[in-house]
């Protein structure tokens, strides 16, 4: 089995606006809808899952309706409190349905619209090989380190340096039992499970992603969706 979540709990504040991000149009279709449609459409998936909160469980399951038409099933759930705790109520919600065992999960965030078959595909191979694997692009500009956010601490060497991105992939199964074997509070301050598989000093592969897999997250940020539309899609 192979689970896409579609993870979109966030109240987009930075946006500004009174939708979170996740539900605004680009090209005619809300930022949501192209992220979902993305596995949808990847034969390779079997199931997408998608968590909001609760307050948008019922426009997003409307949305669905109105946009995708498939026999794939689309499942929407609540979220958590956090971006942990969304995960884990996935990874908790796929072991209620008896589909975590053998099963790869691919989690993605529903504000990067852009998503491909061929990352997609890259993460399930990667997932299945490895355990677990982050979609990353390599770092073109030099990054800083600053340990007080006021002078430069050190210069990591440019080419060890690698942008994050989604889908992050796992065996479901392997992610559910290293969360489960995390103490609460240092769970609380993971942001995903690649830093939840990083703790446990488990491997994660990198399978390179695109410049075009943008995080949504300012309003300027939607005209760069806009053109990336015209160009790509």
């Amino acid at each position: 089995m192979v689970a896409a979540a579609v993870l979109a709990g966030g109240k987009g504040t930075r946006m500004g606006g009174a939708l979170p991000k996740q539900f605004l149009e680009i090209g005619e279709m809300p930022v949501i809808i192209r992220s979902i449609k993305a596995f949808v459409n990847s034969p390779e998936v079997d199931i997408v899952i998608v968590s909001v909160s609760a307050e948008y469980k019922t426009y997003t399951a409307e949305l669905i309706e109105k946009h995708i038409v498939t026999d794939k099933g689309i499942i929407v759930i609540e979220g958590g409190a956090s971006r942990g705790d969304t995960l884990y109520g996935v990874l908790k919600f796929m072991k209620a349905r008896n589909i975590l065992k053998d099963s790869i999960v691919l989690t993605h965030d529903a504000v990067r619209p852009f998503i491909n078959e061929r990352i997609i595909r890259e993460n399930i191979n990667a997932a299945r090989k490895y355990g677990a694997c982050n979609t990353c692009i390599s770092a073109v500009d030099t990054i800083f380190i600053s340990s007080d956010g006021k002078f430069i601490s050190s210069v990591p060497d440019r080419s060890t340096v690698f942008h994050a991105q989604t889908p992050q992939s796992f065996d479901a199964e392997k992610l559910l039992i290293l969360i489960e074997n995390t103490p609460e509070e240092i769970f609380q301050t993971l942001t995903d499970g690649c830093s939840v598989f990083s703790y446990h000093e488990e491997k994660v592969a990198i399978v390179e992603g695109e410049t075009y897999n943008i995080k949504i997250t300012y309003p300027e940020d939607i005209k760069r969706a806009e053109n990336i539309i015209k160009e790509n899609f």
